[in-house]
């Protein structure tokens, strides 16, 4: 038997381990702060479907979209290790395209990729047994 077909002859030290692996997921001071995040853009959404709110140049809804936009890129890098990561990666796109939600003329004109996104995202929630958009009233596709 040849050297190459002997796995004795492997050196064990260059295999990579499965259990070095990283197994941590996305980390938890990164969901609680998008959970803080997401109480914080509901209450500013409740806020304007009051009407009570005078911020003529948007400037909260930039300041917290901005914060939506790097809170996506952290989490979206992070490899899933749970179900629990995975929900949360649907959750953060679906707020960040929250308009195939929540805006009727997006819905509406919302193309096949749009819509399969929709449902993708609707499927991990509903697997999971979570709402994806927690106190957000959806409307149908």
């Amino acid at each position: 038997m040849s050297a190459l077909g002997s796995t004795a002859a492997l050196p064990l030290i260059n295999t990579p381990s499965i259990a070095a692996a990283p197994t941590s997921g996305i980390p938890h001071d990164l969901a609680a702060r998008f959970a803080d995040f997401y109480g914080r853009w509901r209450e500013q959404r409740r806020r304007d479907q009051l009407g009570t709110v005078d911020d003529p140049e948007l400037t909260r809804w930039e300041v917290l979209n901005s914060e939506l936009a790097d809170l996506q890129g952290r989490i979206m890098t992070c490899q899933p290790r749970t179900v629990a990561d995975i929900v949360l990666q649907a959750q953060v796109c679906a707020l960040i395209n929250c308009e195939l939600w929540t805006d009727a003329a997006t819905v509406e004109a919302a193309d096949a990729g749009a819509r399969s996104h929709r449902q993708l995202l609707e499927n991990v929630a509903a697997l999971a047994g979570v709402e994806l958009l927690p106190g957000v009233h959806a409307l149908a596709h």
